[in-house]
């Protein structure tokens, strides 16, 4: 993270993971670790200044800098000051050894001598300050393209993220990010900065004579703006290219480290390393292309000066020997010419820049811009009463919202005629499912591998938006609500639930964020990790590594129940919630969330069928589709795929 001592503070922002919705206020902030329990700020602005809409992408980047204009102009001008005073430290200098050695009085040259001193002094005055300022503007515009690009994302998954690789997004948000920090210092203030010096050094060469302006301004529009594009359009292929290695090289390093003990186990981390040693190949060739066109811009420019000084000095031979320019004038006409050009010298590599920042550019906003993520259709929020039927008198009304939370009754959830069919596939993974889950009941929902389990909570938690049918939360249909607003009735445990690099008080505290001691510590003696958690070396201070890899595949997923009981909500919606356990902690888990699950409406999608019994209702998916439904009993006795499934993982316990 940059940081600058006018940078407001930022948390830390976790790279190719995202991190759900912690709610609307009143959240404490983590005092360490990775987890951030609280908004990001990044003064005003913020980071959202993006202008509204697509558009051209230099258009779009330039919106970032609203709020800074005050701050830009002032580098620019300290640009243009900087040039300014190196133009006059040249041609005053020249001025006063040319006319030094004409020896005149002392006297005549005491204001070239002052002049020399001071511009000297006041270009490095002004060159640090420009420095200062405009990498401050940087600064500013880095952290906030952090969080904006964070915060547009964050709505995006899974859905809208599912095609990207984890080391893909890595690149796009750390490595593109800061390529755009060259957005400011290296493509628009140097142009800023040279028009107004070709500006200035064109009138003043004007006053003497304006064939001397238009060669010096023939010269610095080659060497500013020809030549910026000759290279741009050289450097094109391989700076989009650049870019794109850049990511995939992230994707390969990322994934090889992450799967190093598969690649060792089926003997393919050479075949591994020696595909990354490629597209590093790849990489170092763009590289050096890039390079070898940023020397030959570096010579032609510095051709274009000199031969704009002897242009300068040439055409004013005529004019002394005219008489209408003093002989002294000769040298420093030609001089001032020569250290105009400091401003049009970083102009080619400005272009060259603009590829890798247009491509970088390009690349973050292909995610940003993938789609609309799910938003409601009004914001109103849940009414409370929506989340009780008509059949309710008032009084039993009030004595269910009393205290809130988990007291009162569960929103019923309605599913009706739901059709769904995942981006890029032929196949619709859900065909006009139906069901109805009262306030307060239990439901299963089986099926083999690939019927279309998981995607029913994936709808419900809005991660998609479903094309056909209707999903119901409390009388109140699902895209009519903020899905902040949908997730915050939502529980959840799936058998991939992510663990931050930070200590167990704040993976537990992800879920309610001023939760106490005494409510996390409940919260894990429920889901059977308490004393586990104590044995550690810090106990809950201890630090759990990434994705939680100090813990067993069981201490994770209880961790995760421990998050889910902690949130309290008034949904259950567990995913596989016993994977991984070994038989004794699966029966453990097993009755502290059936402890949990009085009171609440629980969705309990799995394909371990245990404790089946237990649920008021089972549905049997299979191909998308809702193929049998009834309670254990009644499936058994209709002998269909429900007791195949059964018999399968029963067999031992059959004898067959």
């Amino acid at each position: 993270m940059v940081t600058a001592t006018s940078l407001t503070p930022l948390p830390p922002v976790f790279a190719g993971h995202p991190l759900p919705s912690l709610g609307k206020g009143g959240e404490k902030s983590g005092e360490r670790g990775d987890i951030p329990l609280g908004p990001a700020q990044v003064g005003p602005p913020g980071p959202d200044a993006e202008p509204q809409g697509k558009g051209p992408i230099l258009r779009r980047l330039l919106g970032f800098l609203r709020g800074y204009e005050g701050w830009v102009a002032l580098s620019v001008l300290l640009g243009a000051f900087t040039i300014g005073a190196n133009v006059s430290l040249m041609g005053t200098s020249a001025w006063l050894i040319a006319m030094a050695a004409l020896h005149p009085d002392l006297a005549a040259l005491q204001v070239a001598i002052v002049g020399v001193r001071f511009f000297g002094i006041s270009r490095a005055v002004f060159r640090y300050a420009e420095r200062l300022v405009s990498h401050n503007v940087t600064f500013l515009l880095l952290a906030r393209l952090r969080v904006w690009f964070y915060r547009r994302i964050e709505p995006l998954a899974p859905a809208r993220l599912m095609t990207y690789r984890a080391g893909d997004l890595l690149a796009r948000v750390v490595g593109d990010v800061e390529t755009l920090e060259n957005l400011y210092v290296r493509v628009v203030a140097p142009v800023l900065v040279a028009g107004l010096t070709a500006l200035g050094v064109g009138l003043f060469l004007a006053a003497y004579g304006p064939q001397l302006a238009v060669v010096a301004l023939v010269a610095f529009v080659t060497a500013g703006a020809l030549l910026p594009w000759v290279v741009r359009h050289l450097s094109r292929g391989s700076g989009q290219r650049l870019v794109a290695l850049r990511g995939q090289l992230s994707a390969l390093l990322v994934g090889g480290i992450q799967g190093l003990a598969d690649l060792l186990a089926y003997d393919r981390a050479a075949a591994h390393g020696e595909r990354i040693a490629q597209v590093d190949e790849a990489y170092a060739r763009a590289q050096r292309r890039l390079a070898l066109l940023s020397a030959a811009h570096t010579g032609l420019s510095g051709l274009l000066a000199d031969l704009a000084l002897w242009g300068v000095v040439v055409l004013s031979i005529p004019l002394v020997r005219e008489g209408r320019i003093g002989g002294v004038m000769l040298g420093a006409l030609g001089l001032l010419t020569l250290a105009a050009f400091e401003a049009a010298t970083p102009l080619p590599a400005a272009a060259q820049m603009w590829e890798s920042v247009r491509t970088a550019a390009a690349r973050l906003f292909e995610v940003v811009d993938v789609g609309p993520h799910p938003s409601p259709l009004s914001a109103a929020p849940l009414p409370r009463d929506a989340a009780f039927p008509p059949s309710l008198s008032p009084r039993e009304r009030e004595r269910g919202s009393e205290g809130g939370g988990a007291r009162a009754l569960p929103p019923a959830l309605d599913i009706r005629d739901l059709t769904f069919t995942y981006p890029g596939s032929d196949q619709p993974a859900l065909r006009g499912v139906s069901l109805r889950v009262p306030q307060g009941a239990a439901i299963g929902i089986v099926g083999p591998s690939g019927a279309g389990k998981t995607t029913i909570a994936n709808l419900l938690l809005r991660f998609w938006d479903y094309e056909q049918g209707e999903i119901r939360l409390g009388g109140i249909s699902l895209k009519a609500l903020d899905p902040d607003e949908v997730r915050a009735h939502f529980a959840v445990v799936s058998q991939q639930t992510y663990l931050f690099n930070a200590t167990v008080w704040e993976n537990l505290r992800l879920a309610k964020p001023d939760a106490t001691q005494e409510e996390i510590e409940a919260a894990a003696r429920r889901a059977r990790i308490h004393e586990v958690i104590l044995r550690l070396p810090q106990g809950y201070d201890t630090y759990i590594g990434e994705q939680g890899m100090r813990l067993s595949g069981g201490e994770r997923q209880r961790i995760a129940i421990a998050r889910a009981l902690l949130k309290d909500a008034p949904i259950l919606l567990l995913d596989e919630p016993t994977a991984h356990l070994d038989p004794v902690t699966e029966q453990q888990v097993l009755e502290a969330l059936f402890v949990a699950m009085e009171g609440r409406t629980t969705i309990w999608i799995t394909h371990r069928l245990l404790a089946m019994d237990r649920l008021d209702e089972i549905l049997v998916l299979d191909h998308g589709r809702i193929v049998e439904r009834g309670t254990h009993a009644s499936l058994l006795a209709q002998g269909g795929l429900y007791r195949r499934l059964w018999e399968l993982q029963h067999r031992r316990f059959l004898g067959v």
